[in-house]
Protein backbone atom coordinates (compact mmCIF):
# COMPACT_ATOMS: atom_id res chain seq x y z
CA UNK A 1 0.00 0.00 0.00
CA UNK A 2 1.15 3.10 -1.21
CA UNK A 3 2.03 5.97 1.24
CA UNK A 4 -0.42 9.35 0.78
CA UNK A 5 1.36 12.06 0.36
CA UNK A 6 2.76 13.76 3.12
CA UNK A 7 0.59 17.46 2.95
CA UNK A 8 -2.69 15.15 2.61
CA UNK A 9 -1.17 13.54 6.24
CA UNK A 10 -0.67 16.64 7.97
CA UNK A 11 -4.36 17.80 7.18
CA UNK A 12 -5.34 14.77 8.81
CA UNK A 13 -3.51 15.44 12.06
CA UNK A 14 -4.79 18.62 11.94
CA UNK A 15 -8.48 17.40 11.42
CA UNK A 16 -7.66 15.46 14.48
CA UNK A 17 -6.60 18.21 16.61
CA UNK A 18 -9.25 20.26 15.98
CA UNK A 19 -11.94 17.27 16.71
CA UNK A 20 -10.23 16.56 20.13
CA UNK A 21 -10.30 20.36 21.26
CA UNK A 22 -6.39 20.66 21.22
CA UNK A 23 -6.47 23.60 18.75
CA UNK A 24 -9.35 26.28 18.67
CA UNK A 25 -6.45 29.11 17.20
CA UNK A 26 -6.66 28.81 13.32
CA UNK A 27 -3.11 30.42 13.10
CA UNK A 28 -2.04 27.55 15.37
CA UNK A 29 -3.76 24.60 12.92
CA UNK A 30 -1.92 26.70 10.01
CA UNK A 31 1.44 26.45 11.49
CA UNK A 32 0.60 22.57 12.08
CA UNK A 33 -0.42 22.35 8.66
CA UNK A 34 2.88 23.52 7.07
CA UNK A 35 5.60 22.50 9.68
CA UNK A 36 6.36 19.19 7.91
CA UNK A 37 7.30 17.10 10.95
CA UNK A 38 8.96 14.26 8.82
CA UNK A 39 11.87 16.28 8.12
CA UNK A 40 12.54 16.04 12.21
CA UNK A 41 12.07 12.63 12.73
CA UNK A 42 13.41 11.54 9.38
CA UNK A 43 13.85 7.86 10.12
CA UNK A 44 10.15 7.04 11.10
CA UNK A 45 7.20 5.80 9.14
CA UNK A 46 5.01 7.95 7.84
CA UNK A 47 1.98 7.27 9.10
CA UNK A 48 3.13 7.48 12.72
CA UNK A 49 5.20 10.43 12.24
CA UNK A 50 1.31 12.18 11.57
CA UNK A 51 -0.27 9.98 14.27
CA UNK A 52 -1.01 11.97 17.56
CA UNK A 53 1.36 10.50 19.34
CA UNK A 54 5.03 11.50 21.15
CA UNK A 55 8.20 10.02 19.03
CA UNK A 56 11.27 8.87 21.67
CA UNK A 57 14.24 10.02 19.70
CA UNK A 58 17.19 9.31 21.92
CA UNK A 59 17.26 6.26 24.77
CA UNK A 60 19.23 5.47 27.74
CA UNK A 61 18.95 2.33 29.03
CA UNK A 62 16.05 1.54 27.30
CA UNK A 63 14.31 4.49 28.78
CA UNK A 64 13.68 8.15 26.11
CA UNK A 65 15.14 10.92 27.68
CA UNK A 66 14.17 13.19 24.80
CA UNK A 67 11.24 13.00 22.46
CA UNK A 68 9.33 14.87 19.44
CA UNK A 69 6.25 15.79 21.97
CA UNK A 70 3.01 14.48 21.54
CA UNK A 71 1.20 16.95 18.46
CA UNK A 72 -1.82 17.66 20.81
CA UNK A 73 -0.09 18.97 23.99
CA UNK A 74 1.97 20.40 21.85
CA UNK A 75 -0.94 22.46 20.29
CA UNK A 76 -2.23 23.05 24.14
CA UNK A 77 1.14 24.70 24.99
CA UNK A 78 2.24 26.81 21.89
CA UNK A 79 -2.09 28.36 22.34
CA UNK A 80 -1.31 28.87 25.75
CA UNK A 81 1.53 31.13 24.89
CA UNK A 82 -1.24 33.74 23.06
CA UNK A 83 1.50 34.63 20.06
CA UNK A 84 0.18 37.19 17.98
CA UNK A 85 3.11 37.45 15.86
CA UNK A 86 6.84 39.59 16.39
CA UNK A 87 7.43 37.86 19.54
CA UNK A 88 10.73 36.86 21.22
CA UNK A 89 10.68 33.27 22.22
CA UNK A 90 13.16 31.04 24.15
CA UNK A 91 12.22 26.96 24.02
CA UNK A 92 13.51 25.40 26.92
CA UNK A 93 14.14 21.63 25.12
CA UNK A 94 15.35 21.42 21.44
CA UNK A 95 14.36 17.70 20.81
CA UNK A 96 13.99 17.46 17.33
CA UNK A 97 13.59 21.14 16.48
CA UNK A 98 9.66 20.74 15.35
CA UNK A 99 8.60 22.59 18.10
CA UNK A 100 10.67 25.36 17.46
CA UNK A 101 9.48 25.21 13.73
CA UNK A 102 6.02 25.91 14.73
CA UNK A 103 6.81 28.98 17.21
CA UNK A 104 8.54 30.24 14.11
CA UNK A 105 5.93 30.09 12.15
CA UNK A 106 3.33 31.85 14.22
CA UNK A 107 6.10 34.74 15.67
CA UNK A 108 6.68 35.15 11.48
CA UNK A 109 9.47 37.31 9.88
CA UNK A 110 9.57 40.39 12.79
CA UNK A 111 9.79 37.44 15.89
CA UNK A 112 12.58 35.22 16.75
CA UNK A 113 12.98 31.74 18.31
CA UNK A 114 15.65 30.56 20.26
CA UNK A 115 15.89 26.78 21.21
CA UNK A 116 18.22 25.73 23.49
CA UNK A 117 19.05 21.39 25.05
CA UNK A 118 22.49 20.63 26.90
CA UNK A 119 22.42 17.70 24.93
CA UNK A 120 25.07 18.37 21.41
CA UNK A 121 24.35 15.74 19.28
CA UNK A 122 19.93 16.57 20.06
CA UNK A 123 21.26 20.69 19.13
CA UNK A 124 23.55 19.61 15.95
CA UNK A 125 20.31 17.26 14.78
CA UNK A 126 17.73 19.48 15.47
CA UNK A 127 20.02 22.26 14.00
CA UNK A 128 19.72 20.27 10.31
CA UNK A 129 16.27 19.64 10.76
CA UNK A 130 15.49 23.22 11.17
CA UNK A 131 17.43 24.15 8.02
CA UNK A 132 16.10 21.20 5.81
CA UNK A 133 12.64 22.40 6.40
CA UNK A 134 13.54 25.93 5.54
CA UNK A 135 13.48 27.90 9.22
CA UNK A 136 17.41 28.69 9.37
CA UNK A 137 16.51 31.64 11.12
CA UNK A 138 15.31 29.52 14.54
CA UNK A 139 18.54 29.74 17.12
CA UNK A 140 19.67 26.58 18.62
CA UNK A 141 22.40 26.87 21.37
CA UNK A 142 23.94 23.85 23.43
CA UNK A 143 24.01 24.94 27.10
CA UNK A 144 22.12 24.32 30.20
CA UNK A 145 18.41 24.97 29.61
CA UNK A 146 18.07 25.91 33.70
CA UNK A 147 20.18 28.77 33.06
CA UNK A 148 17.77 30.30 30.24
CA UNK A 149 19.58 32.70 27.79
CA UNK A 150 20.88 35.76 29.44
CA UNK A 151 22.93 37.24 26.06
CA UNK A 152 19.26 37.10 24.08
CA UNK A 153 17.04 38.70 27.13
CA UNK A 154 14.78 39.84 27.99
CA UNK A 155 12.03 37.26 26.23
CA UNK A 156 8.44 37.95 25.44
CA UNK A 157 7.45 34.19 26.01
CA UNK A 158 9.43 31.27 27.09
CA UNK A 159 7.96 27.89 26.82
CA UNK A 160 9.75 24.78 28.45
CA UNK A 161 9.11 21.41 26.49
CA UNK A 162 10.75 19.29 29.17
CA UNK A 163 9.06 19.10 32.93
CA UNK A 164 10.81 20.81 35.91
CA UNK A 165 10.63 20.35 39.21
CA UNK A 166 10.59 24.18 39.96
CA UNK A 167 10.83 27.15 38.03
CA UNK A 168 14.62 28.26 37.54
CA UNK A 169 14.86 31.60 38.87
CA UNK A 170 16.74 32.42 35.41
CA UNK A 171 13.48 32.09 33.82
CA UNK A 172 11.80 34.45 35.60
CA UNK A 173 14.22 37.30 35.84
CA UNK A 174 14.51 36.69 31.56
CA UNK A 175 10.80 37.00 31.16
CA UNK A 176 9.42 40.22 30.81
CA UNK A 177 6.81 41.96 32.68
CA UNK A 178 3.52 40.72 30.35
CA UNK A 179 5.02 38.28 29.12
CA UNK A 180 4.09 34.52 29.33
CA UNK A 181 5.80 31.34 30.78
CA UNK A 182 4.51 27.94 29.84
CA UNK A 183 6.56 24.88 31.45
CA UNK A 184 5.24 21.70 32.75
CA UNK A 185 5.86 21.68 36.53
CA UNK A 186 6.04 19.02 39.37
CA UNK A 187 3.53 20.13 41.77
CA UNK A 188 3.17 17.62 44.49
CA UNK A 189 5.04 14.73 42.47
CA UNK A 190 2.76 14.89 39.66
CA UNK A 191 3.21 17.22 36.74
CA UNK A 192 1.05 19.88 35.73
CA UNK A 193 1.63 22.22 32.44
CA UNK A 194 0.99 25.49 33.74
CA UNK A 195 0.61 28.84 31.94
CA UNK A 196 2.10 31.79 33.99
CA UNK A 197 1.66 35.52 33.36
CA UNK A 198 4.71 37.73 34.50
CA UNK A 199 4.20 40.47 36.81
CA UNK A 200 5.72 42.34 39.25
CA UNK A 201 5.22 40.08 41.66
CA UNK A 202 6.57 37.20 39.88
CA UNK A 203 4.51 34.43 38.28
CA UNK A 204 0.84 34.33 38.22
CA UNK A 205 -0.92 31.09 36.56
CA UNK A 206 -3.76 30.84 34.31
CA UNK A 207 -4.41 28.10 32.92
CA UNK A 208 -3.40 24.78 33.54
CA UNK A 209 -3.72 21.05 31.99
CA UNK A 210 -2.12 17.61 32.60
CA UNK A 211 0.96 15.50 30.83
CA UNK A 212 3.68 13.85 31.05
CA UNK A 213 7.12 15.21 29.68
CA UNK A 214 10.95 14.06 30.19
CA UNK A 215 12.28 15.76 33.17
CA UNK A 216 14.99 18.38 32.76
CA UNK A 217 18.72 17.53 32.05
CA UNK A 218 21.81 19.44 33.87
CA UNK A 219 21.84 21.44 36.64
CA UNK A 220 17.63 21.71 37.32
CA UNK A 221 16.04 23.45 40.17
CA UNK A 222 15.97 21.65 43.39
CA UNK A 223 13.51 18.79 43.65
CA UNK A 224 10.57 18.61 46.41
CA UNK A 225 10.29 15.29 44.80
CA UNK A 226 12.64 12.04 43.98
CA UNK A 227 12.10 9.17 41.70
CA UNK A 228 12.85 5.47 42.50
CA UNK A 229 13.44 2.98 40.45
CA UNK A 230 12.07 -0.61 41.67
CA UNK A 231 13.53 -3.65 40.94
CA UNK A 232 10.61 -4.25 38.64
CA UNK A 233 12.37 -3.32 34.84
CA UNK A 234 11.22 -0.16 33.97
CA UNK A 235 9.24 0.60 37.22
CA UNK A 236 9.54 3.76 39.13
CA UNK A 237 7.83 5.36 42.39
CA UNK A 238 7.64 9.14 42.35
CA UNK A 239 7.46 9.95 45.70
CA UNK A 240 8.08 13.23 47.98
CA UNK A 241 11.12 14.04 48.94
CA UNK A 242 10.83 13.61 52.71
CA UNK A 243 8.77 10.77 52.59
CA UNK A 244 11.43 9.19 50.50
CA UNK A 245 13.45 7.47 53.19
CA UNK A 246 10.92 5.57 54.66
CA UNK A 247 10.51 3.54 50.95
CA UNK A 248 11.56 0.58 51.03
CA UNK A 249 11.62 -0.62 47.12
CA UNK A 250 12.48 -3.85 47.61
CA UNK A 251 9.43 -4.64 49.94
CA UNK A 252 7.20 -2.40 47.37
CA UNK A 253 8.85 -4.46 44.62
CA UNK A 254 7.90 -8.13 46.36
CA UNK A 255 4.27 -6.04 47.38
CA UNK A 256 4.17 -5.52 43.27
CA UNK A 257 4.28 -8.91 42.62
CA UNK A 258 2.09 -10.94 45.70
CA UNK A 259 -1.79 -10.88 44.86
CA UNK A 260 -3.79 -7.90 44.77
CA UNK A 261 -6.94 -6.75 46.04
CA UNK A 262 -9.50 -4.53 44.55
CA UNK A 263 -12.03 -2.18 46.43
CA UNK A 264 -14.73 -0.48 45.36
CA UNK A 265 -13.66 3.43 46.27
CA UNK A 266 -16.30 5.08 48.67
CA UNK A 267 -17.48 7.61 46.40
CA UNK A 268 -17.43 6.80 42.65
CA UNK A 269 -13.96 7.77 41.14
CA UNK A 270 -13.45 8.19 36.86
CA UNK A 271 -10.14 7.86 35.35
CA UNK A 272 -10.45 11.73 34.50
CA UNK A 273 -11.01 12.41 37.68
CA UNK A 274 -8.44 10.49 39.43
CA UNK A 275 -5.65 12.63 37.30
CA UNK A 276 -7.81 16.01 37.25
CA UNK A 277 -8.01 16.99 40.95
CA UNK A 278 -8.22 13.92 43.06
CA UNK A 279 -4.16 13.16 42.16
CA UNK A 280 -3.22 16.59 43.47
CA UNK A 281 -6.09 16.39 46.79
CA UNK A 282 -4.23 13.15 47.60
CA UNK A 283 -0.76 14.54 47.18
CA UNK A 284 -1.74 17.99 49.24
CA UNK A 285 -3.18 15.76 52.00
CA UNK A 286 -0.83 12.89 52.47
CA UNK A 287 2.79 12.92 52.40
CA UNK A 288 2.60 9.25 51.38
CA UNK A 289 1.35 10.07 48.10
CA UNK A 290 3.06 8.45 45.17
CA UNK A 291 3.15 8.33 41.39
CA UNK A 292 3.57 4.56 39.83
CA UNK A 293 4.66 4.46 36.36
CA UNK A 294 6.43 1.99 34.16
CA UNK A 295 7.79 2.49 30.53
CA UNK A 296 8.68 -0.11 27.92
CA UNK A 297 7.65 -3.78 28.02
CA UNK A 298 7.33 -2.97 31.78
CA UNK A 299 4.35 -0.94 30.81
CA UNK A 300 2.63 -3.65 28.48
CA UNK A 301 4.02 -6.45 30.92
CA UNK A 302 4.47 -5.43 34.37
CA UNK A 303 2.56 -5.12 37.29
CA UNK A 304 1.84 -1.79 37.23
CA UNK A 305 -2.04 -1.06 36.59
CA UNK A 306 -2.20 1.42 33.95
CA UNK A 307 -4.20 4.39 34.39
CA UNK A 308 -2.42 6.52 32.01
CA UNK A 309 -4.46 6.29 28.85
CA UNK A 310 -4.16 9.52 27.05
CA UNK A 311 -3.11 11.89 29.70
CA UNK A 312 1.13 11.05 29.37
CA UNK A 313 2.70 12.94 26.10
CA UNK A 314 4.64 9.47 26.57
CA UNK A 315 4.10 6.79 24.14
CA UNK A 316 4.23 3.67 26.30
CA UNK A 317 3.64 4.49 29.69
CA UNK A 318 1.76 2.88 32.26
CA UNK A 319 0.64 4.84 35.42
CA UNK A 320 -0.92 5.32 38.33
CA UNK A 321 -1.14 7.00 41.74
CA UNK A 322 -1.63 6.12 45.67
CA UNK A 323 0.14 5.83 48.29
CA UNK A 324 2.90 4.02 49.56
CA UNK A 325 3.33 2.61 52.56
CA UNK A 326 5.71 0.70 54.58
CA UNK A 327 5.46 -2.67 52.34
CA UNK A 328 2.17 -1.84 51.02
CA UNK A 329 0.80 -0.05 48.13
CA UNK A 330 -2.27 1.14 47.34
CA UNK A 331 -3.48 2.54 43.52
CA UNK A 332 -5.94 3.21 41.41
CA UNK A 333 -6.40 0.57 38.52
CA UNK A 334 -8.77 0.93 35.94
CA UNK A 335 -12.33 -0.93 36.30
CA UNK A 336 -13.36 -1.25 32.55
CA UNK A 337 -13.00 2.18 30.42
CA UNK A 338 -14.23 5.09 33.12
CA UNK A 339 -13.78 4.06 36.15
CA UNK A 340 -11.03 2.62 39.11
CA UNK A 341 -10.82 0.66 41.92
CA UNK A 342 -8.58 1.14 44.99
CA UNK A 343 -5.78 -2.13 44.53
CA UNK A 344 -3.93 -2.65 47.65
CA UNK A 345 -0.63 -4.83 46.73
CA UNK A 346 1.39 -5.84 50.09
CA UNK A 347 -0.42 -6.67 53.45
CA UNK A 348 -2.89 -4.16 54.72
CA UNK A 349 -1.48 -1.36 57.10
CA UNK A 350 -4.11 1.33 56.09
CA UNK A 351 -3.19 2.61 52.71
CA UNK A 352 -6.50 1.63 50.60
CA UNK A 353 -8.64 3.70 54.27
CA UNK A 354 -6.55 6.99 53.98
CA UNK A 355 -7.02 6.62 49.97
CA UNK A 356 -10.42 6.06 51.09
CA UNK A 357 -10.61 8.92 53.62
CA UNK A 358 -9.09 11.12 50.83
CA UNK A 359 -11.37 10.63 48.58
CA UNK A 360 -14.43 11.49 51.19
CA UNK A 361 -12.70 14.35 51.45
CA UNK A 362 -12.33 15.67 48.02
CA UNK A 363 -15.78 14.83 47.32
CA UNK A 364 -17.14 16.34 50.38
CA UNK A 365 -14.91 19.86 49.39
CA UNK A 366 -16.72 19.73 45.66
CA UNK A 367 -14.62 17.71 43.71
CA UNK A 368 -11.94 20.86 42.65
CA UNK A 369 -9.61 20.12 39.57
CA UNK A 370 -7.51 22.05 37.47
CA UNK A 371 -9.85 24.83 36.98
CA UNK A 372 -9.79 25.25 41.06
CA UNK A 373 -5.71 25.40 41.39
CA UNK A 374 -3.87 28.71 41.04
CA UNK A 375 0.27 28.53 41.03
CA UNK A 376 2.41 31.54 41.83
CA UNK A 377 5.71 31.67 41.67
CA UNK A 378 8.14 34.53 43.25
CA UNK A 379 11.06 35.97 41.86
CA UNK A 380 12.80 33.97 44.01
CA UNK A 381 11.36 30.61 42.40
CA UNK A 382 9.52 29.95 45.39
CA UNK A 383 6.16 28.60 44.10
CA UNK A 384 2.21 28.28 46.10
CA UNK A 385 0.06 26.37 45.25
CA UNK A 386 -3.96 27.40 45.87
CA UNK A 387 -6.35 24.73 46.35
CA UNK A 388 -9.77 24.91 47.86
CA UNK A 389 -9.14 25.68 51.18
CA UNK A 390 -5.16 24.69 51.22
CA UNK A 391 -2.22 26.75 50.57
CA UNK A 392 1.35 25.15 50.38
CA UNK A 393 4.81 25.29 48.71
CA UNK A 394 4.96 23.55 45.98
Amino acid sequence: MSTPPYDELRRQLVRQLRERGAVRDERVADAFARVPRHVFVPDVPAHDVYADRSIAIKLLDGVPISSSSQPAIMAEMIEMLALRGGEHVLEIGAGTGYNAAVLAELVGPSGSVVTIDVDDELVRAARRHLDDAGYPHVRTVCADGVHGDPGAAPFDRIIATVGVDAIPTAWIAQLRDGGRLVAPLTIHCQQKVVAFARTPRGLESDAIVDAGFIMLRGDAAHAASVTLALDEPGATLRVHAAHAPAVDVHALTRALHARPHDAAPVRRVTIDEAWNGFALWLGLNDPAFCRLSAQGRGAADGPVPNLAGGNGALHGLAATLGIAGDGEIAVFAPRGMVDVVVRRFGDDRGAVARVQRAIAGWDDAGRPGNGALHVTVDPAGTAHVAFGAHRDPA
